[in-house]
């Protein structure tokens, strides 16, 4: 597998993997923490793998790059998308999907005044959300939750590139600290994408199944 994904990475970006650790910091749900141990990782790179503090240098620029994008075109992409059939219910269901992350943040339905402890609260929501290193709560995610909680354009780009900031640092000190998992994380990283992948489905396919024999006993 490590030689297949060498073999791979080799013939698409060849030497640079710079440019390598970038745009794979972009991709969604990959993001900064998965680029980090992917531009650390000795298999896929041999003699020209980064240190630890190279990769978290370049991919957090690569994925703190793309934040203020998602913040401006986000919702007008969105509202784009459920004017158009065909992808009605995808903008439909991602709209759902980043409102649900929002359900525990207090007032996210409504607009708040900067500096006020409801503003605060958001903030803090949303750059702890960021921060936390796991699979779909980074940079992606959590401007699109930023831009629904009602933050401003500025305090979302902020307090997102603040969380990926300190998310960045996790991983990278858990490299520095344990080396041996430059050999392993990426793999558990995208092993615990697919996972979670995995419940998400099966949660929504025994959630519609319940709605279904609802609406059948009503």
């Amino acid at each position: 597998m490590t030689e297949f994904l060498n073999n791979l990475f080799s013939n698409i970006f060849g030497n640079n993997i710079i440019l390598a650790t970038i745009l794979i910091s972009m991709v969604p749900i990959i993001e900064l923490r998965g680029a980090i141990p992917f531009a650390t990782n000795p298999g896929f790179w041999s003699g020209i793998a980064m240190t630890n503090w190279q990769a978290y240098g370049w991919s957090l620029l690569g994925s703190s790059l793309i934040v203020p994008i998602i913040a401006l075109i986000f919702v007008p992409i969105i509202n784009l998308l459920k004017r158009i059939k065909i992808f009605k219910n995808l903008a439909l269901a991602i709209e759902n999907r980043v409102k649900s992350k929002t359900a525990n943040i207090e007032g996210a339905d409504q607009k708040s005044s900067r500096f006020t402890p409801a503003w605060w609260k958001k903030v803090l929501a949303v750059f702890i959300f960021v921060a936390v290193p796991l699979p779909f709560t980074g940079v992606w995610t959590g401007t699109c939750v930023a831009v629904f909680v009602g933050l401003d354009y500025l305090t979302t780009c902020v307090s997102v590139i603040l969380g990926n900031i300190v998310a960045g640092l996790l991983i990278t000190l858990i490299l520095q600290f344990i080396p041996a998992l430059n050999d392993y994380l990426f793999y558990i990283f995208i092993a615990l994408i697919f996972v979670i992948l995995i419940y998400e489905i099966i949660k929504h396919f025994v959630k519609k199944h319940k709605a279904k024999n609802e609406d059948n006993n009503t």
